[in-house]
């Protein structure tokens, strides 16, 4: 009886050498049974996507023989301990890849939106446990399934909680083809977190937004699974003076058990975009300070250039003024149309930028075309309408101004040219009939008549 004790001893030592030794995270509950059977629970599992979980048994029991037996693709990873009392692994990382293909396991798929999955029936004994899905891969885990303090042998339930290296982080815009100015609502959904010390003080969890083009307004909305949390009961937020931002989730979120790892974390805020160039906006997730997972998002603008020229059309024309709407010639020209100028901050000679809004310091609705030609930067998509109100010296205002229509780019910037002729004022061209001509040459000849005739008269009258 004692040396079948010391069997017990030294396998049970080598069950738990194994546990210890693979990267896992395990929170055992133990339930112990009277049968050779046990249950597995694995929690902590992404409820974004379906992921598949496979136990592949590394130890097992012979219960006709009373004995352990190791699995032959274990072997060359586990081996006595120098003094021949225990046995160790030798190489953990070989013996998490070591899982042949061929060896069919307890599997089970894991469905979007549940954050687990249970097996029950297993026979007792140590099992390597690994999880995966199309964008998460977590660390090898080991369940033993054994009552290691009973005084007989006696299985037990067993609850692991996943932990992976990385989650997926999704970031997406309500609006990618902006106006300078507009308001844009951003949602970012990732997953949230195991941590190896359930209950430790230090553990954190962030969400850091690093924005390029945008100014973050305020956060609308945080949930995790489906309850909403509040301002800094659930989370707390800090926007640096470069303006990246960061939420932080409180101790009370975080909790002392992993009570929230693999549910769906959804965060919206609104942000304006601040550059005629478009925006770059970053988001990472950090657990404990390490980055969890990263993603981008980018939002583009519009540009319209206007060349003014000539009638020959070649001849470029410098210093013309325009107002610029958002509307067709017709639409603006209706009777209380409502639509008003666009409002823009000069760049440079003939280069603009849409105005922030109306009230933006140093805005103006005239645009002057100083060197002939005229840039405007921070447009959405939609049609446009210069209208000529300063024509070049010696040149008559075009009152048909020039259209641009831009249309909308999920992956560029877009640039759309326009121009607009004017017509010299000594060259306008004659209308109603034979023109002006005909009054010229009669009254030119109605003076000379008059004027002979005033002499004639003069010199009856000296006579």
């Amino acid at each position: 009886m004692k040396k079948m004790r010391k069997i017990f001893a030294v396998l049970l030592t080598l069950a738990m050498v194994l546990a210890m030794s693979i990267p896992t995270f395990a929170a055992e509950v133990t339930e112990p049974v009277t049968s050779y059977s046990s249950k597995i629970t694995v929690t902590g599992l992404s409820s974004q996507e379906e992921e598949t979980v496979n136990l592949y048994a590394a130890i097992t029991l012979n219960v006709d023989k009373n004995e352990w037996i190791v699995a032959d693709w274990a072997k060359d990873y586990i081996g006595l301990s120098t003094d021949g009392k225990k046995y160790e692994i030798t190489n953990a990382e070989g013996l998490a890849k070591a899982v042949p293909e061929t060896i069919a396991p307890f599997q089970q798929k894991h469905v979007v939106g549940e954050t687990q999955v249970e097996f029950s029936e297993v026979p007792v004994g140590a099992y390597v446990v690994t999880a995966s899905g199309n964008k998460i891969t977590y660390s090898p885990m080991v369940a033993e399934t054994y009552n290691d303090v009973a005084t007989y042998m006696q299985a037990k339930n067993v609850t692991l909680v996943a932990k992976s290296s990385g989650y997926d982080v999704k970031k997406e815009a309500a609006d990618g083809f902006v106006k300078r100015g507009e308001e844009v609502t951003f949602t970012i959904t990732t997953t949230f977190p195991s941590f190896t010390v359930a209950d430790s003080e230090d553990n954190t969890f962030k969400i850091i937004d690093t924005p390029t083009g945008l100014d973050i307004q305020e956060i609308t909305s945080v949930k995790i699974g489906d309850t909403s949390l509040k301002a800094n009961e659930g989370y707390t937020t800090n926007k640096a003076d470069d303006g990246k931002y960061t939420i932080e989730f409180t101790k009370n979120t975080i909790g002392t058990s992993n009570t929230n790892a693999g549910k769906k974390v959804e965060v919206q805020y609104k942000a304006i975009v601040t550059s005629e160039e478009g925006y770059t906006n970053t988001a990472n997730t950090s657990r404990n300070e390490t980055e969890m997972g990263k993603t981008e998002v980018k939002g583009y603008t519009g540009t319209i250039t206007l060349t003014k020229y000539a009638e020959d059309g070649k001849t470029i024309l410098k210093g013309a003024e325009f107002k610029l709407y958002k509307a067709t010639k017709d639409k603006v020209k209706e009777e209380n149309s409502g639509v008003s100028a666009l409002r823009f901050i000069k760049l440079g000679d003939g280069i603009y930028k849409l105005a922030l809004a109306d009230n933006e310091a140093t805005s103006t609705d005239t645009l002057v075309a100083v060197n002939g030609t005229l840039t405007v930067k921070g447009l959405d998509e939609g049609t446009y309408w210069f209208e000529e109100t300063k024509a070049p010296e010696g040149y008559s205002i075009n009152v048909d101004g020039a259209s641009a229509t831009i249309k909308e780019s999920k992956d560029k910037n877009v640039t759309v040219p326009t121009s607009l002729k004017d017509t010299k004022l000594s060259a306008l061209p004659s209308t109603g009939g034979i023109g002006t001509t005909i009054f010229t040459i009669a009254g030119c000849l109605i003076m000379v008549t008059a004027a002979g005739l005033f002499f004639a008269s003069r010199k009856r009258t000296n006579k």
